[in-house]
């Protein structure tokens, strides 16, 4: 048995390593994805990675059904 673990740490997911990438926007679009961010309980990161892979599914849908 594990122990000093919890059994939340047992049930996690392992952390995929990810990648990190310099986007230099817009301060307007900046700031329209904070406050999208903030309404949806996002930090901005996790709010542009969200709308991206959102994009990514939807291109994907429209090459599928070519």
């Amino acid at each position: 048995m594990d122990q000093g673990r919890s059994s939340d740490d047992r049930r996690r997911k392992p952390r995929v390593e990810k990648k990190k990438l310099l986007l230099r926007i817009d301060p307007k679009l900046h700031r329209q994805l904070r406050l999208w961010a903030e309404e949806d309980f996002r930090s901005i990161n996790a709010q542009i990675e969200f709308l991206l892979k959102k994009a990514v599914s939807s291109r994907q849908s429209d090459f599928d059904n070519d």
